[in-house]
């Protein structure tokens, strides 16, 4: 009983020193440059005259003009945020790479999701169900049905 306790002390132990490790990290989190923060917006965008390509990949004229315009409204301070939200007023949501997951969205990308949790917790109800059932017991029909079947084989075998 006492290495349990022991074993227990330990997880609490290493599960304490995980949580602060974790906390320590995400609150020292630095700010973005602003050449990041152009670079993760432009990555967020396609190009529209581009086939599969982002705003941070292409050459294009376009995507040039995206990108300064990106540049501009950064060094204006504007957030991510706003900038996202021009640029989709400007072009429309098809040029976003990374879709809101809202309205008909937002059941795009959580349906799935749910019919897989759906699924798994359906077997996992019919494997329990199984496994659970009890065995039949022969009655003294099943018994006399087995019987006559072999009385009928019993003459073919031994052919």
């Amino acid at each position: 009983m006492s290495s349990r306790r022991r074993s227990i002390g330990w997880v609490a132990a290493l599960t304490a020193i995980v949580i602060a490790l974790s906390i320590a990290t995400l609150s020292h989190r630095r700010q973005p440059t602003n050449a990041e923060r152009s670079l993760d917006l432009a990555e967020q965008f396609a190009c529209p005259v581009c086939e599969g390509q982002s705003v941070a990949q292409s050459d294009s004229a376009a995507a040039k003009n995206i990108r300064a315009e990106i540049d501009k409204r950064i060094d204006q301070g504007q957030t991510n945020e706003q900038i996202t939200a021009f640029l989709i007023g400007s072009f429309s949501e098809s040029i976003s790479l990374k879709p809101r997951a809202s309205g008909v969205v937002g059941l795009v990308w959580i349906t799935p999701v749910v019919a897989f949790v759906t699924a798994v917790a359906g077997l996992i109800v019919v494997f329990r169900r199984w496994r659970l059932a009890e065995v039949a017991e022969a009655t003294e029909a099943d018994r006399v049905l087995v019987e006559r079947a072999r009385s009928k084989l019993a003459p073919k075998v031994r052919r």
